[in-house]
């Protein structure tokens, strides 16, 4: 079989040759791009929300609790990264809203929370899978108490040492993540 080929190719023209060749380059060339992933920015959301949480962090570092954190307060003290800053709003990379303070409504905290949520809203699937399935340091793990994914009004905790443990899994983000309207919840310690 090998032989018929090589003879084949043998007794094309220089031209032909040239020909085949750059039709193989082409074909190689269109299938890579077909099959490339347009980024969406989950690198830069997460580094947006590494650097939130710490911002938040350090500026409690020196208090018991979280006492009045709540999204108006984390603008007034301009505690978040400065692109995030939109329209008088608190937006991420995606372009959606973010909340700060207690569950998806990011209530204020109250004197003794020694907790906090930075909230992700109307994610669309693409952006919820990448971004709750993304591997993060073990150094960002450490502050996470869980993650909640939200969506028709079904609520999944994920958490340490519980059924739905975390890291997420793409697999498992797959199936949680809907088409769109879905609301991360980060909860931190």
């Amino acid at each position: 079989m090998k032989t018929i080929w090589k003879e084949r190719w043998n007794n094309l023209s220089l031209k032909n040759k040239i020909l085949y060749i750059c039709v193989i380059l082409l074909l190689m060339i269109l299938f890579s791009l077909c099959n490339k992933k347009e980024d969406i920015g989950t690198e830069t959301a997460v580094k947006e929300l590494q650097q939130f949480s710490q911002n938040i962090r350090n500026f409690y570092k020196n208090r018991p609790d979280y006492w009045g954190l709540n999204t108006q307060m984390v603008i007034d003290k301009q505690l978040y990264p400065l692109s995030m800053y939109k329209d008088g709003v608190l937006k991420s990379h995606y372009n959606t809203l973010v909340l700060v303070g207690n569950g998806i409504n990011a209530d204020v905290l109250m004197p003794g929370a020694k907790s906090f949520d930075i909230v992700y809203k109307y994610l669309n699937k693409r952006q919820c899978i990448e971004f709750v399935s993304y591997r993060f340091s073990q150094d960002f793990w450490l502050g996470i108490s869980g993650v909640s994914i939200i969506n028709d009004n079904k609520e999944v905790l994920f958490s340490w040492g519980i059924d739905n443990a975390l890291p997420i899994k793409n697999e498992t983000a797959k199936i949680l993540c809907k088409n769109s309207n879905n609301t991360i919840i980060w909860h931190y310690e």
